[in-house]
Parts: structure tokens; sequence; C-alpha cells
């Protein structure tokens, strides 16, 4: 059963957005996807969260090593994420059109693509780490700290290239659980792991900051033969072989996902290389500042968890409903109940991230009091902020990438990022010597105006691209959850 035909029934006219975001049927198609992709985004962010935590125990220095450090391997994470979503857009309109020969032939480039970028980067990453962190700080011992940490971690990357283009095209099929059940298998690795190695316990070696680089490396491995080992021993349908790679370049997937994830990957890179521009800013700034940056980045990245859910699963859904044929009243009618559900998700957690303002002295229990001052006034800002970074994730993530607009977004992030919020960022902390809320503001102004702008873009309507052909005399829809 399609997408369309399970939100909207067998026929009929198209109900209001509003009417569809209260629609049962709506309602779980949206959960299906959401929720799953919600709970593995949790237990990957709770892997810095564990490492944050630990290491805070250590030090001001470590925390603020382990934050930029971890900002330097994001950049790297997001071109993975970048290149899995730009060919998820593809997989999503093969699978929607009914061909999964050429949905399973998209999983095979993606993830060949992926670890090539992985494989490139990561070496890089390797030889160049002490050059790389040293740009962000003059405190040698943060250097050597941040450096020791990047080569010991990067190696992860590979693995993580592969779990994450595999997960996207899952995502697409409607079977987001499974990689979630896969990703908490690697979380309780990571934390059992990141336990002993940081400080010694249950036999293992005690190695402090590098310990953690260790558990996540070890535990992504392990997660990544997992899941390999599951989709060939069970004969997946996107368990691709050598002839699918072939097949998809003759047959010109190849050029699809180039024309719409190099945009993506891009874009991702590009985003990416400015929240490290941020934390370098920040750690010219102070030491403190910079540790306060890597205290709220765990926070953060647990109401993105949240984002990132009904991001993804709006760009399924609209990337099935497209690919699928749907008229361009119902596409627009499902992207307004999507919006409607991103509003009410979006007040929720920036409610509970003004509440969580109040907890962060008991969550970092080892850190001196200003600085936990410091990242409470900062909470608050985020929660704040929150509510239009939902809204452009959904906008741009969602809605747009699903209908191939990936041009439009990789030039609102690239402006809106190096053109305002850098700039901003720049003059609050290094000319104005402003308090630290006041520059985290300046970091998420992109947010706010990356909101608006793709909200115009998404309400004129000329977003919506049909990147494939049908397949004749087939409808097949999401693939049933296992």
């Amino acid at each position: 059963m399609t997408v369309t035909h399970t939100a909207y029934g067998a026929g009929g006219p198209t109900p209001s957005g509003f009417r569809l975001a209260l629609d049962r049927r709506f309602i779980a198609l949206l959960c299906t996807t959401a929720v799953p992709v919600t709970l593995q985004s949790l237990m990957s962010s709770s892997r810095t969260i564990v490492d944050a935590l630990f290491v805070s125990h250590l030090g001001t220095d470590e925390i603020a090593a382990i934050g930029y450090a971890t900002r330097v391997v994001f950049i790297v994470i997001m071109a993975m994420l970048g290149t899995a979503d730009g060919g998820a857009v593809i997989v999503a309109q093969f699978w929607g059109s009914g061909s999964v020969q050429k949905a399973r032939q998209a999983t095979a480039l993606t993830v060949v693509i992926a670890v090539a970028i992985a494989t490139v980067v990561s070496a890089v990453c390797f030889v160049w780490a002490r050059q790389i962190v040293a740009i962000g700080t003059e405190n040698s011992h943060v250097i050597s700290l941040g450096a020791s940490y990047i080569r010991t971690v990067i190696p992860m990357i590979v693995p993580f290239a592969v779990i994450s283009a595999l997960a996207a095209s899952l995502r697409c099929l409607g079977q987001a659980k499974m990689a979630m059940n896969f990703a908490l298998v690697g979380v309780l690795l990571h934390v059992a792991l990141a336990y002993g190695l940081v400080f010694g316990n249950w036999g293992m070696p005690e190695l402090g900051l590098t310990g953690a680089a260790w558990a996540t490396v070890i535990s992504t491995y392990a997660e990544c033969l997992l899941f390999i080992a599951y989709m060939y021993g069970r004969r997946h349908p996107m368990a691709f072989r050598f002839r699918d790679l072939r097949a998809g370049v003759g047959n010109g997937i190849l050029r699809k996902i180039w024309r719409v994830g190099v945009p993506v990957s891009l874009g991702s890179v590009s985003w990416a290389s400015g929240i490290l521009v941020y934390s370098i800013v920040v750690g010219r700034a102070g030491t403190q500042e910079l540790a306060v940056l890597s205290m709220i980045n765990p926070i953060e990245a647990t109401a993105v968890a949240f984002a990132n859910g009904v991001a993804t699963a709006a760009a399924v859904l609209i990337g099935n409903s497209i690919g699928e044929g749907a008229t361009e009243e119902r596409t627009w009618s499902m992207s307004k109940a999507l919006l409607i559900w991103n509003t009410g998700v979006a007040a929720v957690c920036g409610l509970l991230l003004l509440l969580t303002s109040f907890w962060v002295g008991k969550i970092y229990g080892d850190i001196d009091a200003g600085t936990i001052g410091v990242a409470q006034d900062t909470t608050v800002v985020l929660a704040f902020v929150f509510i239009f970074r939902m809204t452009c994730m959904t906008l741009q993530n969602g809605l747009l990438r699903a209908g191939g607009d990936t041009v439009y977004i990789f030039r609102a992030d690239l402006a809106c990022q190096w053109l305002i919020a850098i700039p901003l960022t720049f003059l609050t902390a290094l000319v104005w010597d402003l308090p630290f809320p006041i520059v985290f503001l300046a970091i998420n102004s992109e947010e706010i105006v990356k909101a608006v702008v793709s909200g115009y873009r998404v309400y004129r309507r000329k977003w919506v691209q049909r990147l494939v052909e049908p397949v004749t005399g087939m409808a097949k829809g999401p693939a049933p959850i296992h």
C-alpha cells in the first residue's frame, strides 16, 4: 500500500493540512519513521553525552579538548550524513515509484561513495590532527589532549559511513526500527567500554580522554559488523552485490545521486565547518567559553534528536509521495501537516530545555560555579532558538531535500552561516567581548534567518521535483516494519 493511499484513503478530496495532521493513519505513518529515528539519534548522541560526563570528572582542559575535537570529527560525520541523506532522496523516490532493484542500486552507490570520502578525510585528520586543534586554542595542554583524541577516534568514520548509508536507505523503506536496534547495541557497548577505559574500571587500562575515543571506535565497528551481518544473513532487499554497483553506474543512478547528493554533502560540510569556526572563535575568547560550549553540546544534541526524527520522517513521507506520483495538492497538504507536528514538538522541546537549565549544575558537578552559571544562562538561550532550529531542519532537511531542492539548501546554509552568523559571532566574542550567552545567540542567528527564508521557499511550492520514473504496473509502498 502506498504512502498516499495510507494517508488519504482510497479516494475522495484532499483534506486540509490541519485535518490530515489529526488523522490517525497519518500519525501512524509519521510515528513509524520519526520515533525510531529519534531513538536512534538519542542513542547516537548519548555517546557524546556519556563522554562529556565522564571526561568532565578529569578537568576543564579535558572537557574543552574533547569539545573541540568532537566538533572536528563532527565535520566528517556531517559529510557522511550528507552523502547518505542525498542518496536517500533517490532511494525514497525509487521505492515510492515501485522499483526495488533501482533502490538497491542507489543504496550500493551511496555506501561506496560514503566510504571513499570517509577514508580520504580520515587520513587527513589523522596526519594533521595537532595542527587542526592548534587553530582553535593556544593552550598547549588542550592541543595535546585534542590531537590525541582525534588520532584515536577518527578510524570510526569508515564504519560510521556504512551505518549511515544503510540506515538512511532503510528509513526510506519504512524500516527505521532496524537501525535503531543496532544503534542500541552500539551505545550499550560504548557506555561499558567508556566507563572502563576512561577511569580504569573492570580491569581495563586507565586511558582518560583517549579511553573515550577507543570506546567510540570499538563500539562503532561492532555496530557496523552486526548491521552488515543482519542485512546479508536475512537477504534483505537492500543487501547489494557488485553487479548492483555496475548497473547503477550504467543506468544513470550515479548521476542522480551526484546531482542531489553532492550539494547535500557540500552543504553539510560547509555547515559543519562553520560549527568548527564557532569553536575556534570561542576558543580564542577563552578556555571557560570553550568548556561551556562543550557542556552545552550534549544537551543540544539530545534536543536535535527529536528535530531529526520529525525532519527525517518528513523527508521519507514526502519523498515516497513524490515518487508515487501524488498530486501537488496532496503533497502540499502533507507538508503542512508535517509542519504542524514540527511546531508542537519544537514547543515541547523548548520547554524541556528551559527546565534543563536548572539541572546543569547537577549534570556537571565537578565544574566550577562560574562556568556552571554561564552554562545555565546559555541553556536558556538554546531553549529560545531551538524552535527556529527545529523548524529549519524540517523545512530544509525534510521538505526541500525530499523535493530535490538541494542546491537552494546549499546556498541558504552558505549565505546565512558565513555572511551572517560567523561575522556576528566574531564581533560579539572577540571585538565587543560580550557575555557568552549573547555569543551563543549570535552563533544561532543563522537558524532564525534560515527558518524565515526557507519557510517562504516552501510556501512558493516550486521545490517539488520528481527525480525518478514510475515503474509500470507496480505501486510498492514502504515495506512492513520488522
